[in-house]
Order: C-alpha cells, then sequence, then structure tokens
C-alpha cells in the first residue's frame, strides 16, 4: 500500500500538543521516502481502534520526539474482533513482512516494534511465530533479524504467558491466548518488554475491563525511556550505524514527563527465501486462509470476554 497515512483529529492535536507541536514522520507501507535517519517504528493499534497509530502511537510519538529523523508506519489490519484469529494473523504477517523488507531497503536503520492488545499479540507472533491453542500454527522470525531490532513493546497482550522474561507489570495468570512456546522468542527476549496487570479482561484473565486501557497513563513514561535507551544501546553496540549511513555518535536526553495520555485514534540482500530458527520459511505475503472450527473456537473466547467487559 502507498500514500499517506492520516491520523484522526484527536491523535494528531494529542501528538502536537505532547511533543511541543513537533511533527511526526507518518509512512505508509512501502513509501519511497528516504531511510529514516532516527529510529523506524511500525506500530499496531487495539481491536476496534480506527485505522491509524492508535493509542500506542502515543509512545511511537514520545520517541519520536526524543530520536530526531525517526519515522512511524501503522501497521495495516483490520484489528477486529470479527474472525479475530484471521484478523490477528494479518496483523503478524504485515509485521514480517515490514521488516524483511525495510531492513532489506534500509539496512543501517533500527526497527521498534509496538503494539496494543490484539496489536500486541500480532506483534509477538511475527517474532516467535503463532503457538497459541486454537489458531494457525506460523513460522518465527529468523534470528538474523536480531541485530535490526532496538526494542519490542507490548500493552495488554492476549498471548500473555507466566514466566516469559520480558514480562513487565503486576500479572501473574496467562492471558486468553497463552502462548505455547516462548523458546521461539529467546533471540529476541533482551529486546521485548511487555505489560500486563492484574485484572486485565483480556492479557491476565481478569474482570476489569479498565485496567486493560490503564497501560497508557501508567507506564507510557516507563516505556519511552526504556525504548530511548535500547535504541542508544544498539548504537553503541556497532551492529547497525544510525539510519541513512550516518556513523555519529548519538546522545538522546529523556524528558522527565513525557506524554502518557494514548489519545484515541527490510533484511540480507541475498535470493534466498529466509526461515525462521526451525528451519520454516518466512512468509512475506498474506496469511492462508484459517481452520473454520479454530475460527468459531476464537470467536468464541472473544465475544464471552467482550461480554465480562461491558
Amino acid at each position: 500500500m502507498k500514500g499517506t497515512i492520516v491520523l484522526s483529529l484527536a491523535t494528531a492535536a494529542s501528538a502536537a500538543a505532547s511533543h511541543g507541536h513537533h511533527k511526526l514522520d507518518i509512512r505508509a507501507a512501502n513509501s519511497t521516502l528516504p531511510c529514516a535517519s532516527g529510529v523506524h517504528m511500525l506500530v499496531a493499534r487495539g481491536s476496534t481502534e480506527a485505522p491509524g497509530l492508535g493509542r500506542i502511537g502515543v509512545v511511537a510519538g514520545n520517541v519520536s520526539a526524543l530520536v530526531p529523523g525517526s519515522t512511524i508506519e501503522p501497521v495495516d489490519y483490520p484489528a477486529t474482533f470479527e474472525n479475530y484469529s484471521d484478523s490477528e494473523a494479518k496483523g503478524a504477517a504485515f509485521f514480517t513482512k515490514s521488516i524483511v523488507d525495510y531492513t532489506a531497503l534500509c539496512p543501517k536503520t533500527k526497527i521498534v516494534l509496538l503494539g496494543y492488545s490484539q496489536g500486541a499479540q500480532a506483534v509477538m507472533d511475527s517474532l516467535c511465530g503463532n503457538s497459541e491453542s486454537g489458531f494457525t500454527v506460523s513460522a518465527d522470525l529468523p534470528g538474523i533479524y536480531d541485530e535490526y531490532l532496538a526494542a519490542v513493546l507490548t500493552y495488554g497482550d492476549p498471548s500473555h504467558t507466566v514466566g516469559a522474561p520480558w514480562n513487565f507489570g503486576t500479572s501473574n495468570k496467562t492471558g486468553i491466548f497463552p502462548r505455547l512456546n516462548i523458546t521461539a522468542c529467546e533471540p529476541y527476549s533482551d529486546q521485548i518488554r511487555g505489560y500486563c496487570d492484574t485484572g486485565d479482561v483480556y492479557c491476565d484473565r481478569g474482570n476489569n475491563s479498565a485496567t486493560h486501557g490503564s497501560y497508557f497513563k501508567n507506564y507510557t513514561k516507563e516505556a519511552t525511556e526504556w525504548i530511548v535507551a535500547k535504541y542508544t544501546a544498539s548504537l553503541a553496540a556497532g551492529n547497525v550505524t544510525i539510519g541513512g549511513g550516518h556513523s555519529d555518535n548519538t546522545t538522546v536526553s529523556v524528558p522527565s514527563s513525557p506524554s502518557s495520555t494514548g489519545a484515541s485514534t527490510p533484511a540480507s540482500s541475498s535470493s534466498s527465501t529466509p526461515t525462521s530458527a526451525s528451519g520454516t520459511p518466512v512468509p512475506t505475503s498474506a496469511v492462508g486462509s484459517m481452520r473454520p472450527s479454530f475460527v468459531a473456537g476464537v470467536s468464541a473466547v472473544i465475544l464471552s470476554v467482550m461480554y465480562m467487559a461491558l
């Protein structure tokens, strides 16, 4: 998809107020614009949020304000409760294809992944493959992309799994779609931070619908600081120089109060097909059809949780 991505008026106004009228560089997939000289962020909104960045976009906006030359790309996927497994799989496939494509075109630019709710599950499935019960199994991202990823942030991930080393927040229970295989995520574990709090109806199987929307107020400053620190450290590590081929040393400072409102709103040049750590080819096109029985089962769970949240 080529073209201009337009933020909702509410999100644009919030971003301008939060960052001193800092202008966000929003890119469409397959953009022909120059590579980011800062960090390139892929952002997946939560279920039923309008197309664009969604509430998690506030974190991307904060990071963009602190890391000059950064770009933001909204993940283009349905984000629907209806046919949830198909919607989520399309989000994961978009992440995978965008990472592969972008690192091929811009191998000197670091990437940050962000996702909220269904978008968070899509982020994790792109990295770890889908191993959740009731979903079609998919491949994990090859470990060769580890050097390109500066940070991965999720809020309220339905595939939250107890014991994962990247877990943050107060939850000590698994989500409604717990990940059955977290070993596939290990190549990226140091770059991942996933927030889930007790009571969240999706990531904690709780009964407090308000908790699912509280991460923006409670953790955005902390998350922004962590992402910027991970980005700065990744430059110092020397795996990938700062985007656009620049090799200047970059120092980024974090203000005391970044925005926390959360207002609504391409890889190696080798011609061989990338494979996951398990040897499975990585999908770079649309995801195949879901098995009907799985779709029905997942839809039933989603609907039951929706009623709990009302």
